[in-house]
């Protein structure tokens, strides 16, 4: 009767493997918000340049004083929002950054894990190899025993 595998660590390599994918999911939502905060300044870029190349096409025909400043003002406060999200972008970064040392600490403690069950899982091998072979040499010092208790039977 052969004797199943059975990792003494098996809750802490299950644990590891469901903060490993708690940390994936948390890389992922990082990234999205970076890429968030990359398509926000994207949009805020081409309303800037809208807005100036609307800016030059009221200088090509006569307008009120009040076109321009509002236009200005547009592009003034554009400027404001590319750098907020600069610094959002920036902080978004961050927290992908951090959420990727995360994972890798993660995939780092869960290969710890799987390294440990590989070794335990060939000492077990090894053992079981043992144990087979000891069995083997019982079965064969039986036989011969039996074989000899035969023979001497025979003759005597």
């Amino acid at each position: 009767m052969t004797k199943r595998f059975r990792f003494r660590l098996e809750a802490v390599e299950r644990v590891r493997k469901a903060k490993e994918q708690e940390t994936l999911r948390a890389l992922a939502l990082a990234q999205a918000k970076y890429q968030d905060a990359l398509n926000a300044k994207r949009k805020i870029l081409e309303d800037n340049d809208r807005a100036l190349a609307r800016r030059e096409a009221l200088a090509g025909v006569p307008q009120p004083v009040l076109a321009y400043q509002m236009e200005n003002e547009f592009i003034a406060g554009n400027r404001v929002r590319i750098v907020q999200s600069d610094q959002a972008i920036f902080r978004a970064r961050k927290f992908v950054e951090k959420a990727l040392r995360e994972v890798i600490a993660a995939k780092r403690a869960l290969r710890a894990i799987e390294v440990l069950r590989e070794k335990a899982y060939e000492e077990f091998k090894t053992a079981l190899r043992k144990r087979e072979q000891k069995q083997l040499e019982e079965v064969y010092a039986t036989r011969s025993t039996t074989t000899e208790e035969f023979e001497w039977s025979e003759t005597a």
